[in-house]
């Protein structure tokens, strides 16, 4: 028990002071850090070689993911600084100019179709910036794009949390079937809830009545998305539920705006200013580059293959093996290149205008970047603290094995809790279920409950968990131009988690 309350205690202190004491993540993420280092040197006897090693896997992900978020955020400042996203304003703006409308577009369709396909804090980086564009306040834009992104994220990356995060753990083709059918259709059925709650923060602080005359759309937006997405789960799998489900809802819910389905007359769109369909294409044309690539490179196995294949791994660091490598060609920031490769070629960029777009991407950048070092350096202090003298289980097990413990058979509730902390952890579902679907499954069969039920309850816990993870919260809030306001994102942030954890546990503890 002793283990359990001390690996809780990082956690213990980023939730006391972002949340009850309303610090900046930049103060807490740091202090978590030096308690973290703490147990691991003192308590799990973490050798120095493994802390050195620790801190090169922290420096790997850390470039690789600042490359997303600088390289999204530089094709926004570019496409800005040449007044292509203008041009996409004035013709969304024929579509809709309500912020409602908009949010269902893009921190719904967008975010669900982006993390179907690139996964890794893609979608709230892109879409939370340009919500603030078309005007929602940034602490609004950043809530509701990772609201919107949880549904998606259990399939994300054509699968990866499954087809990654399942493998090696022996589960059967059946079992996992079954945990992704269960899995989409509970995020299926409760997806009405997210996306209400998503207007819900949009209209926060207005007229109730925007609120509550807005359901119907938000309703439709739910069910335009989620019933493909669980019926492509339980007749393809889980590559292509979040990639189809999102575009599918895309173009739903443009078409409804466009027509004005179930939206009252002051919802509906005014006349917008002209736009050239020469002019549209333009503008439109490196998003659809950049789609269509990480189409081909998800969807074709032998593309798929050939690109993750080429990596860059980086061996070891005092006898201790590198768990990070790169995989320039399959990345995320790789695609977001060719995406401002295609708009500077398009727009014929000046100099002037890409220096002043740089200067703008590094002054959202620069905050978050401290915030970022030390959570990723907590991630990697707790996988490492495997590798450690006292004979422990690394510091996730200890805390997966003593909520089993201490729960028992109350576990199947607090089941998609666990698989929340995973992601909340290391910001990543995939690794979450690496951490905790091996004590799903073991505690599974103590209980004497469904394995695929508890391993479909780790996948949506896993999902919601992007929700409150600081690693995406600063990605995106980096992206939205929001600074120091990581603990206000979670207050908003921690309502649906709370809620969907404990309907998914308690509709699956009377299954």
């Amino acid at each position: 028990m002793t283990l359990f309350l001390l690996s809780l205690l990082p956690f213990l202190i980023l939730f006391v002071m972002l949340i009850p004491l309303r610090r900046p993540a930049y103060e807490a993420a740091p202090v978590s850090y030096i308690v973290t280092l703490i147990l691991a040197l003192f308590v799990w006897q973490v050798s120095g070689a493994a802390v050195a090693a620790s801190l090169v896997n922290a420096l790997i992900v850390f470039i690789e993911v600042l490359l997303i978020i600088s390289v999204a955020l530089l094709l926004l400042n570019v496409m800005i600084e040449t007044g292509t996203l203008d041009t996409i304003k004035t013709a969304m703006a024929k579509l809709t100019t309500d912020n409602r409308v908009l949010a269902m577009l893009l921190a719904w369709g967008l975010v669900g179709f982006i993390e179907g396909i690139a996964g890794f804090g893609t979608p709230a980086v892109l879409a939370a910036p340009l919500l603030v564009y078309f005007g929602l306040a940034p602490l609004k834009a950043v809530a509701v794009a990772l609201i919107g992104n949880s549904t998606a994220v259990p399939f994300g990356a054509a699968g990866t949390p499954v087809i990654i995060g399942f493998a090696g753990l022996g589960f059967s083709e059946d079992v996992v079937a079954s945990a992704v059918f269960q899995a989409a259709a509970i995020h299926g059925a409760m997806s009405v809830f997210i996306t209400c709650f998503i207007a819900y923060v949009v209209t926060l602080g207005e007229d109730r009545g925007r609120f509550r005359t807005f359901m119907p759309f938000a309703i439709f937006s739910a069910l335009a998305f989620s019933i493909p997405y669980v019926l492509i789960a339980f007749f393809v799998g889980p590559e292509l539920p979040s990639i189809l489900g999102g575009m599918i809802a895309l173009a739903a819910i443009a078409y409804a705006a466009q027509r004005g389905f179930l939206l009252r007359a002051e919802m509906r769109t005014s006349e917008a200013g002209t736009v050239s369909l020469a002019g549209m294409v333009k503008s439109v044309t490196p998003f659809v580059v950049m789609a269509l690539a990480l189409v081909i490179s998800r969807t074709i196995p032998s593309v798929r293959e050939a690109l993750s294949d080429l990596t860059i791994s980086f061996g070891e660091v005092l006898g201790i093996a590198l768990d990070q490598e790169l995989a320039p060609l399959y990345t995320p920031y790789f695609y977001l290149g060719l995406a401002l490769m295609t708009a500077i070629l398009l727009q014929k960029v000046s100099r002037t205008a890409f220096a002043q777009a740089a200067v703008a991407t590094y002054r959202r950048v620069r905050t978050a970047s401290i915030i970022l070092i030390f959570i990723i350096g907590i991630t990697q202090l707790l996988l490492i603290s495997e590798i450690n003298h006292a004979g422990l289980p690394s510091m996730p097990q200890v805390l997966g094995d003593g909520f089993a413990s201490v729960l028992g058979g109350g576990f199947v509730v607090f089941s998609p809790f666990l698989g929340a902390l995973g992601t909340f952890m290391t910001g990543s579902a995939t690794v979450s279920n690496l951490l905790f679907a091996g004590v799903q499954s073991d505690t599974a069969g103590a209980l004497e409950v469904a394995t695929a039920s508890l391993i479909a309850l780790q996948l949506v816990g896993a999902g919601l968990g992007a929700m409150i993870s600081l690693h995406n919260i600063a990605m995106a809030a980096a992206a939205a131009g929001l600074e120091a306001r990581e603990g206000q994102v979670i207050r908003q942030t921690i309502v649906p988690v709370l809620v969907v954890c404990s309907a998914a546990g308690i509709v699956l503890l009377f299954w």
